[in-house]
């Protein structure tokens, strides 16, 4: 085995040619962007081996709930098109399907596996233990010196034409010509492999990554969140200091595989990320 960050990986696996995995790229729209207080309102997916689309998957989701005024200005979804379509908990387990054995994908993962890892979390879903690669990350390490990594920027520097923006089918499609082009730039599919592409990824998570939101001790900071709440905790840093915080928690999501929550520290008048695993107590 060797180690890629925080995960270990089988060498016969990352050492396979890009050209003879099957890879699925995803996105999703969403009623906003705090994970665990908003809701996906729909899912694209392309399924695609190198140059050839497989498949692909597209469904709007009913959020029971309403979507932001923010949300709609980005995506131009309305409650009226998400209502009476299905529920999450149908269309997630039609996802996973989907998904197999294929290796995923998204732009900013980040985002969308702390939506996904969630849910998966919540409803008790099985997902294969699969590394999601970001097609944010990658490009900043293959095209360095960019103004902006985010998806339309990223086409407008790549040359990649997209129907519409913001959309979550015609997002994955992006995302998909986004990571063709970086193979390219490594050397093409014939040279490039799945450990190259790990390697210049750096973060590490999966969509099974949600468990630790659903912890019972974290529930005051899911109520927080909800309610707008201030609470301390504490936490101890990463070289072992034990400090007493009070904060406003903002956001709960993944980033590199570890769930994190962003919050305003009233000690340092500014906002902070916490690692879950490090809060010690939370008062």
């Amino acid at each position: 085995m060797e180690n890629i960050g925080e995960r270990s990986y089988p060498i016969i696996q990352m050492i396979e040619l890009i050209k003879n995995i099957t890879f699925l790229a995803f996105d999703i729209e969403t009623t906003g962007l705090t994970p665990v207080v908003d809701r996906v309102v729909e899912i694209g997916a392309v399924k695609f081996r190198h140059r050839e689309v497989l498949d692909t998957f597209q469904e709007l989701i009913d959020p029971e709930m309403p979507i932001s005024p923010g949300a709609f200005a980005v995506n131009g979804i309305t409650d009226e098109m998400v209502r009476g379509k299905s529920g999450i908990e149908q269309v997630l387990p039609r996802l996973i399907d989907f998904i197999g054995d294929a290796t995923p994908m998204a732009h900013h993962a980040p985002f969308d596996v702390g939506f996904l890892s969630y849910d998966i979390s919540r409803l008790k879903l099985s997902v294969p233990d699969k590394h999601v690669l970001d097609t944010c990350a990658i490009p900043k390490r293959i095209f360095p010196g960019l103004y902006s990594y985010s998806l339309e920027n990223m086409a407008s520097a790549l040359s990649i034409k997209s129907k519409e923006f913001h959309r979550a089918l015609a997002d994955a499609e992006v995302c998909m010509k986004i990571f063709q082009k970086c193979v390219d730039e490594m050397g093409g599919p014939d040279l490039v492999t799945l450990q190259d592409m790990l390697k210049v990824n750096e973060t590490s998570m999966t969509l099974e990554s949600g468990n630790v939101l659903l912890e019972e001790q974290f529930l005051p900071l899911k109520k927080a969140i909800e309610e707008g709440d201030d609470l301390e905790i504490v936490y101890k840093d990463s070289r072992g200091t034990v400090s007493v915080r009070k904060i406003t928690p903002l956001t709960m999501g993944m980033f590199r595989g570890t769930a994190m929550i962003e919050a305003f520290c009233h000690l340092r008048q500014d906002k902070r990320n916490f690692r879950l695993d490090r809060i010690i107590e939370i008062r």
